[in-house]
């Protein structure tokens, strides 16, 4: 408005065209009256909000809270506003902090990782169903131990399972295990039979368990075990369909053997039965001992093929180094005797490298 009015060369009609602005809005706007700030029409009025400002300040109403400050002045006739807007007009003037919405306390992560550097020492269960060709529901209740990857236990009910079912699977495996509880960790979810006042009483107050539980709708907090049932029901023997509660007890029964003796490579392909007596580590370090000695003898063995002995570790006890020229049909042979054929006359590096083709047909 400021630059067309101002415009001496050029016309207002010309000065809108440049500025591609049609002639009649510019003096619509030219002749548009300013806006007046715009009140609620029921906002409170100031001897009001005094009054409700003095009654804050007031020290024989520091107890109230903004629904006592409404009914002090709907009592004493001083005003009449509503809770929210006592709250307001606090806030404003600092005479009480901001209202925050109360929210839940969210359950946190159960961490039981350093428990399982060691077995015997976190449990998981957790329930699993089966159905028969009839359509029944039979419900598996499972326990695994993390720290060693074993199927401690289990228990087979019709349909659904109890608080009491779960006291009396637990009351099996413990006493079957024969280890201090105190010590003892167990995690499940959030079900209403692990989470019942009844089994928490029982876990506790008999065998003084510590439980763990995971966060509604979160599998992956209690993962192992999920993966475990996953495992149970895509396994290459399980059947694919079962008649009766009877086939369901002998496929448990039997993945449960065929479980705890399958080398497990969470473990480092250590059985889950020798790694929850204990075992694991010395059979971990037997291991690597014995990777260290084959390797010492590979790089002595091929050390001394390079310098010319063909001889080497040719002898019927040499492990994997069997696997050498002679198992190929007419290949060549160890040691023909004349020294014209061999390839290796003992003059170091270079013959070496010129009868490389012999070498790795030997070394295969």
């Amino acid at each position: 408005m400021d630059v067309i009015g101002g415009v001496k060369e050029l016309s207002k009609d010309e000065a809108c065209r440049v500025l591609m602005l049609s002639r009649r809005r510019y003096y619509r706007w030219r002749h548009r009256k300013p806006l007046l700030p715009k009140v609620a029409w029921d906002r409170i009025m100031p001897q009001e909000e005094a009054a409700i400002v003095e009654a804050g300040k007031d020290e024989r109403l520091v107890d109230l809270r903004s629904a006592g400050l409404m009914v002090y002045g709907h009592e004493t006739g001083r005003y009449y506003c509503s809770i929210s807007i006592v709250q307001r007009v606090l806030v404003r003037n600092r005479l009480q902090a901001p209202y925050m919405t109360p929210t839940r306390r969210r359950p946190v992560k159960p961490d039981v990782r350093e428990l399982m550097k060691e077995p015997k020492r976190v449990f998981s269960y957790d329930a699993t169903e089966f159905y028969l060709i009839s359509r029944l529901r039979v419900v598996v209740l499972l326990i695994l131990d993390l720290g060693s990857r074993k199927f401690i236990h289990y228990g087979i009910r019709i349909t659904s399972f109890t608080q009491k079912d779960v006291m009396g699977i637990f009351d099996e495996a413990l006493w079957q295990e024969g280890i201090d509880t105190n010590q003892l960790t167990v995690l499940s979810d959030r079900g209403g039979q692990m989470k019942g006042s009844r089994t928490k009483a029982h876990l506790i107050g008999k065998w003084e368990l510590k439980l763990e539980f995971a966060r509604p709708y979160t599998p992956d907090d209690n993962a192992w075990i999920e993966t475990f049932i996953k495992y149970m029901k895509y396994h290459l023997e399980c059947p694919e369909s079962f008649e009766t509660v009877q086939d369901v007890t002998d496929w448990v029964a039997k993945f449960q053997i065929l479980y705890n003796d399958h080398p497990h490579s969470s473990l480092g392909y250590v059985r889950p039965n020798e790694e929850h007596e204990g075992l694991g580590n010395a059979i971990r370090q037997r291991r690597k001992e014995n990777l260290l000695l084959a390797r010492q003898k590979r790089h002595e063995f091929y050390r001394l093929q390079k310098t010319g002995v063909p001889g080497y570790g040719m002898s019927d006890n040499r492990g994997s180094e069997g696997l050498l020229c002679q198992t190929f049909e007419g290949g060549i042979t160890e040691n023909p005797g004349n020294g014209e054929n061999d390839g290796f006359d003992g003059q170091g590096e270079g013959d070496f490298r010129t009868n490389s083709s012999t070498l790795l047909c030997q070394n295969r």
